[in-house]
């Protein structure tokens, strides 16, 4: 049967406050190391942010840690819906009249109509080939002899879903479906072929009813769309390719065909793309001045309110404020271009530790063809950059084992240690109040059974004096 406690019923007193008193001055190591633990939590929130930071400054860094991201280039072309260019580091400037006289067409065969996907076909071998159409239609045809496909078609699967179902199954180049026509026999299979251009022309024999000669154009499967290559003249040249993705007619420049312009031109410009360069320095900049701001902040303090930012005094942080400043006020070494300092380019400090980018000045340096700019932040021969050191550094701080993972694994060692003995102390603290509960009880059960013989004595002096 559980116990009902009513403490201060025999004594008079308000224990259970007497109790939570004396329990919160027993408390009072507990409180300190919440505060401590609190703190040190504020402390890694803020390391967390601190290491978002850099490693946002190291992403921008790496736009230009490479010399060859200041080789970019982009490609215009007049007219945008006749096909896409994209150009790459290996591009050269240039201008070009392109014309779109083809596109590349997967071949495509269907069947006559058939009552339905169940419907019979002949059995026997099918041989599906792919090869190269030459001269189109009376031409010449060249089967590639590890693209043919041959199915024996019997009682298991003659039928036109039976015979779409083995041609998907053996992968060999070609897709079958079937496509209802909505007519008194609607079913008709169909077969494409998974590339494009005249090379991977079909040609289907050893089935009346499932066969097709390219050449000749005859057969039941009929053709609805005939196998093409791509055909576009770059400056009057002649190029043919298989697809409508032209990767190496203009070096470092890959098209994409969507339409054609036969008989016209349209100018294709590949030109120097310092917009993307200036774009990456910007957000480089940008990211080295949110990093400072950061740390300008969790390490501030506040003379009139008497409070300090979370990192306020914190060694692991003037260490990476003292070498991001290091690195972006360095010399670039063995450059000959005469620029050798991000000053050079428009880039310098102002009073509050933040970046200034000076734009007219840096449009200035790109446009120099006799300054290299890329050197003073990318790796160059023989030299290492601003950039690639801003990565290299960045690496080696948020890495294992670098400063900054070493700091947060401190912090949270210090946090388990102090988890650790507020827990200790929870027990003691259990230990401590179950102990008062059973003096205050006890005092309470004395002063109960005191109260009761003073009663009694009262009554009975009072008694005594009576009978006389």
């Amino acid at each position: 049967m559980a116990t009902i406690s009513a403490g201060g019923i025999g004594s008079g007193l308000d224990t259970a406050s007497i109790i939570s008193q004396l329990m919160s001055i027993e408390r009072q190591p507990i409180t300190a190391l919440t505060k401590q633990v609190s703190s040190f939590q504020s402390k890694l929130s803020a390391l967390g942010q601190l290491k978002g930071g850099l490693s946002a400054l190291q992403t921008a860094a790496e736009a230009l840690s490479k010399t060859d991201k200041f080789s970019a280039f982009k490609a215009t072309v007049a007219d945008s819906t006749l096909f896409s260019a994209a150009a790459g580091t290996t591009a050269t400037a240039g201008s070009y009249a392109v014309q779109v006289k083809y596109l590349a067409q997967a071949h495509k065969l269907a069947s006559a109509g058939f009552a339905s996907n169940s419907a019979t076909v002949n059995t026997g071998t099918l041989t599906i080939e792919l090869g190269q159409l030459t001269g189109g239609a009376g031409g010449t045809y060249t089967a590639d002899a590890s693209k043919t496909l041959s199915i024996t078609v019997d009682g298991t699967n003659n039928t036109l879903e039976g015979v779409r179902n083995a041609i998907n199954a053996a992968k060999k180049g070609v897709t079958a479906t079937i496509v209802n026509d909505g007519s008194a026999s609607p079913a008709r299979l169909v077969i494409t072929s998974n590339n494009s251009g005249t090379a991977n022309t079909i040609r289907m024999s050893g089935i009346t009813g499932l066969d097709y000669d390219p050449v000749a154009n005859t057969g039941a499967m009929e053709q609805k769309i005939q196998s093409q290559d791509a055909q576009l003249e770059i400056d009057g040249i002649a190029i043919t390719r298989s697809t409508n993705t032209v990767s190496d007619a203009i070096p470092g420049v890959t098209l994409n065909l969507t339409k054609t312009n036969l008989g016209s031109t349209t100018t294709l410009t590949v030109a120097s793309d310092q917009d993307t360069v200036k774009s990456n320095i910007q957000a480089f900049v940008k990211a080295y001045n949110d990093l400072n701001s950061m740390i300008k902040t969790q390490t501030a303090f506040d003379a009139n309110t008497k409070t300090a930012g979370a990192l306020n005094g914190d060694s692991t942080v003037r260490t990476v404020a003292s070498r991001m400043r290091s690195v972006i006020n360095e010399s670039v070494s063995g450059l000959s271009s005469g620029f050798s300092r991000l000053a050079d380019v428009g880039i310098s400090f102002q009073a509050d530790g933040s970046l200034k980018l000076d734009s007219s000045k840096l449009d200035t340096a790109l446009s120099d063809p006799t300054k290299d700019v890329s050197a003073i932040f990318g790796d160059a021969a023989g030299t290492s950059g601003v950039a690639a050191d801003i990565v290299s550094m960045s690496k080696s701080m948020l890495g294992t084992g670098g400063l900054l993972s070493n700091r947060t694994d401190g912090i949270n060692a210090t946090i388990r240690r102090l988890n650790d003995r507020k827990d200790s102390l929870e027990v003691r603290m259990t230990k401590i109040e179950s102990r008062l509960q059973a003096q205050f009880t006890a005092l309470d059960t004395t002063m109960s059974s005191m109260n009761a013989t003073s009663q009694y004595l009262t009554q009975q002096l009072a008694s005594l004096s009576a009978n006389r």
